[in-house]
């Protein structure tokens, strides 16, 4: 544990009054300031929270009769039929009571001759109208409109007088209501668009004869259905509704939070939360109204529920169940037999999360297209009827069922319940493109996309219906969105939570950027979680499980997950990770979300010359069981279980690697950044890398990683068999890529760029001496180097490797070949085998080998090789794109090496202009993006 003197953390003016004598360093880190500042804690606006007006002077506007104050609010009533066009005007410190059943209108009928009137209530944003029982609801009639036109900063809330007090009580545990519902009625829109359902059995569906009578109301009730699919009922926009549903005779004729009763398509209906009601969230009974933005979040029945011939679209809908309740997600329905329109909702870019009865229950002759989602649920995915989809009937002649495209399905209980039509529901997934029905989320801070999210090719919805918006991802986020920055920010309530240290954390009480600082320390043996909207600091080594030894027998494994987003950070050359072995880390950041790991310094911005800095904290190191040819026990066989050795850089205790499993599995590292590390533990030569790879086999993903800046080696290879793609290296201090003790995996694309005033090679390869086997045998494909230190490669110590695919541009010789590079002069499995490359041009100005070097076999080697050039001058341009020489080359097709390599019909690491793999998730490739 640090003392209070190494810690250039800073805290509030009152901790740092008290502890100035104590601590005599400046401070880096601030203390915590207002926290999850997008999403106010009552919904935004003036009528929330009191405001001025708190005390419940304030008087209500002209024509409102005034009653009890409700949580410090002045109440103004609104009671019986509106037959006028009414606005609520946002006053400070006002709220208006839904008292009892509240009219907009009288229902004018499907073709406007009914005897009603219609009316317009507005609601100007920032207010908040509420409800005392469940006998107070509002609903708006036929022909008659709400125009609840909120604002982000200023959204319309609909609640209750419990949680107006609760909002009002100075106790922090009430702010939410936990699982609060049934507190009042509800919303119910009323509109003439096309029903399937009639209350007469003689009237044609989908026409104005076709109408019904909606649930949940009654004295008297209230009629929606007709024919006209672009009614406007309104406009609706910024809105929540909250702690709302009510029984209002027998159970099933409830108030959703919100009813939209034929509904149709002229109507705006978007930005629209409902929270915590007792029956569903937003009940869609026919009509076309589309729907774009909508949160639904602890709702008790179903959060999406369309019948009666809906046939709108939604986009970008995030659902979220609270843990004592809710029933379906989504609930889809029609009536049933050959009635048309049939229910065919279209949902696109959707995140689904919970844990009660199903994803989905799809029934009765529904049909609909879902794409571009993420569904991650604690129970099967579907319960899908026998009766969904065509109902076996057929649908204009046609059968059809539900389909699916782009949607990652992560279902704990498998894909369907075994009670229902599991084999449609498997073979309508199947047919969908692009489709995973046995995914594995990787949701971030539990709604936004990580890596595998990220790997879904998306389904271009736009196709579908011109609503529809096309979007480069699925799920109802983008990859940069974030807690406090996307479309849900600022006007919803309780769905951003503020971020607490996870279990196995400790919160050290200070802020950095907003953000929680969270430790992490010792030896982690339960797995741990590193969610997003908090910071983490290393203290210092943090081992993750105990060794399991080379035949995993060990039994204190753990996993360590690092989420999209996620920033992890040491302070000193101290503070490391070591991941054992047996043990797995999975750092998986997107490249819009990388995970970072870098130093206090970076963060805090005290770098005195971060173009140069290094080893401002220590590093990563992965240890796993695959085989290794230099073994600590002289009469161990190299290659096999008994061959184990002690990692470099890792003291007190010091750690294990190597093994006989060639297929070891560590985890997985993707878009992930190592900054400013590297430490000499002890002595010369026993240092830290960026990244320490001992022992790591090619069942762990690697690709997408940059290490920068490092005061050792960029990413070390001690052994194993891992396999690498996409790997960025800059600014390193010794040997960019070092691979050694019998290290025979493979990497495609690699771009090293040295810094001027710092490195050495950048690939130092060796092996163990003698006859020791499995040699260093790397195949390297798609490399751009770019520096001007020592040499390109060092080659020496029995090691081979196959180099095809490059383009080296370096300021001094390309090669610094030992005598005892390759076969060691003594032959490998029999036959004398050397470093081999392809496809290479070589502009080196040095030339190419050291003079003191094997300089004949360097030259040999590359005249040996196909294609190979040391006479054409590089033409990269922006340091490390192809240019014309490059693009003229004939590169080797490196798939026949190994099926690990993809095609790519060029040389070098980057194709073109047009090739940006390294973009956005890396850094100081440009200098428009610094490091």
């Amino acid at each position: 544990m640090k003392t209070a003197n190494t810690l250039r953390l800073a805290f509030t003016a009152s901790v740092i009054a008290l502890a100035a004598a104590a601590c005599t360093q400046g401070s880096d880190i601030s203390s915590p300031g207002p926290s999850n500042p997008g999403t106010p804690p009552g919904g935004g606006g003036g009528g929330n929270g009191g405001g001025n007006g708190g005390d419940g002077s304030v008087s209500c506007p002209s024509g409102f009769t005034e009653g009890a104050s409700v949580g410090g609010l002045t109440t103004c009533a609104l009671s019986g039929a509106i037959l006028s066009d009414v606005t609520l005007e946002n006053v400070d410190g006002v709220a208006y009571r839904i008292e009892g059943r509240v009219d907009v209108g009288e229902d004018i009928g499907a073709d406007g001759s009914a005897a009603g009137t219609a009316a317009t209530l507005t609601i100007e944003p920032g207010v908040t109208l509420f409800g005392a029982s469940g006998d107070d609801y509002l609903v708006v009639n036929r022909g008659s409109r709400l125009v609840a036109d909120g604002e982000a900063s200023a959204p319309i809330v609909f609640t209750s007088a419990n949680d107006l007090e609760r909002q009002a009580d100075s106790d922090p545990s009430n702010d939410d209501g936990g699982s609060n519902i049934s507190e009042w009625g509800g919303l119910v829109l009323l509109g003439r668009a096309p029903i399937n359902n009639c209350l007469s059995p003689t009237a044609t569906t989908g026409t104005d004869d076709c109408e019904n009578i909606i649930e949940g109301v009654t004295s008297p009730e209230a009629v929606y259905g007709g024919g006209r699919a672009n009614d406007d009922s309104g406009i609706m926009r910024y809105m929540q509704v909250r702690f709302a549903g009510f029984a209002i005779n027998t159970q099933g004729n409830e108030l959703n939070g919100i009813t939209l009763g034929g509904i149709g398509n002229g109507t705006t209906f978007e930005y629209i939360q409902v929270h915590n009601n007792s029956d569903d969230g937003v009940e869609y009974f026919g009509g076309t109204v589309n729907t774009r933005y909508l949160v639904l979040t602890g709702n008790d029945d179903d959060s999406i529920d369309t019948d009666n011939g809906f046939s709108g679209n939604i986009q970008y809908a995030l659902v979220v169940q609270r843990e004592d309740g809710g029933d379906n997600i989504v609930e889809a329905s029609s009536a049933g037999g050959t009635a048309t329109p049939r229910s065919d909702a279209t949902i696109s870019n959707f995140t689904f999360v919970g844990n009660r009865s199903n994803a989905f229950r799809l029934n009765t002759n529904t049909i609909g297209r879902y794409v571009n989602g993420v569904v991650d649920y604690g129970k099967e995915c579907f319960r899908w009827e026998t009766s969904a989809g065509d109902g076996n009937s057929g649908y204009g002649g046609v059968d059809v069922d539900p389909s699916f495209d782009s949607v990652l399905f992560d279902c704990d209980g498998g894909l369907a319940r075994a009670s229902s039509d599991a084999a449609t529901a498997q073979a309508a997934v199947a047919a969908g493109s692009n489709n995973d029905a046995n995914g594995t989320s990787s949701l971030a801070a539990q709604f936004f996309p990580g890596p595998a999210e990220d790997g879904v090719t998306p389904f271009d919805a736009s196709s579908l219906d011109s609503f529809f918006e096309a979007t480069n991802y699925i799920g109802a986020f983008g990859p940069n969105e974030t807690e406090d920055q996307n479309w849900a920010t600022g006007w919803t309530f309780g769905l951003f939570a503020d971020p607490e240290c996870p279990a196995g954390t400790s919160d050290s009480g200070l802020d950095l950027d907003g953000q929680n600082v969270c430790r992490v320390s010792g030896v982690q043996t339960s797995n741990l979680r590193l969610t997003r909207g908090n910071v983490y600091e290393l203290d210092g080594r943090v081992d993750i499980g105990v060794d399991a030894g080379a035949d995993g027998s060990g039994s204190e494994t753990a996993s360590l997950t690092i989420e999209a987003g996620v920033t992890v950070f040491g302070d000193s050359g101290e503070d490391y990770l070591v991941v054992n072995r047996g043990s797995k880390i999975f750092a998986n950041g997107t490249a819009a979300d990388p995970v970072v790991f870098t130093s206090e310094d970076d963060l805090t911005n005290s770098q005195v010359d971060p173009d140069n800095a290094i080893g401002e904290w220590g590093g990563l190191v992965l240890l796993g069981r695959a085989p290794i040819n230099n073994c600590l026990s002289p009469t161990a066989a190299s290659g096999t279980a008994a061959c184990e050795n002690i990692i470099e850089g890792v003291t007190s205790p010091e750690a294990v690697y190597g093994g006989g499993v060639a297929n070891d599995n560590s985890g997985s590292m993707t878009y992930t950044q190592v900054k400013y590390a590297g430490f000499a533990i002890n002595t010369q030569g026993n240092e830290l890398n960026g990244i320490t790879l001992g022992g790591i086999g090619n069942g762990t993903t690697f690709e997408y990683i940059q290490v920068h800046n490092n005061s050792d080696d960029g990413v070390e290879y001690f052994g194993g068999t891992v396999n690498t793609r996409y790997l960025v290296l800059t600014g390193n201090d010794d040997d960019s890529i070092d691979t050694d003790n019998g290290f025979s995996g493979n990497i495609q694309y690699a771009i090293v760029v040295q810094r001027e005033d710092g490195g050495d090679n950048i690939v130092e390869a060796s092996s163990a001496g003698g006859t020791a086997t499995p040699r260093s045998n790397a195949t390297i494909a798609n490399f751009t180097f770019v520096g001007n230190r020592s040499n390109a490669f060092r080659l020496n110590t029995n090691t081979i490797g196959r180099y095809v695919n490059g383009v080296v541009d370096y300021g001094k010789e390309c090669f610094r070949w030992e005598t005892s590079a390759g076969d060691g002069n003594s032959g490998y499995g029999g036959v004398d085998v050397d470093p081999s490359f392809d496809s290479v041009l070589f502009d080196c100005d040095g030339g190419l080998a050291r003079a003191s070097s094997d300089a004949a076999t360097a030259q040999a080697a590359v005249d040996g090789g196909s294609n190979n050039t040391t006479s054409v001058a590089a033409t990269l341009s922006s340091t490390f794109v192809n240019g014309s020489a490059e693009s003229g080359a004939t590169p080797f097709d490196a798939t026949t090496l190994d099926p690990f390599f993809e095609s790519a019909p060029y040389i070098g690491a980057v194709e073109n202009a047009q090739d940006t793999w390294w973009k956005g998730w890396s850094c100081g490739l440009e200098a428009s993006d610094p490091c």
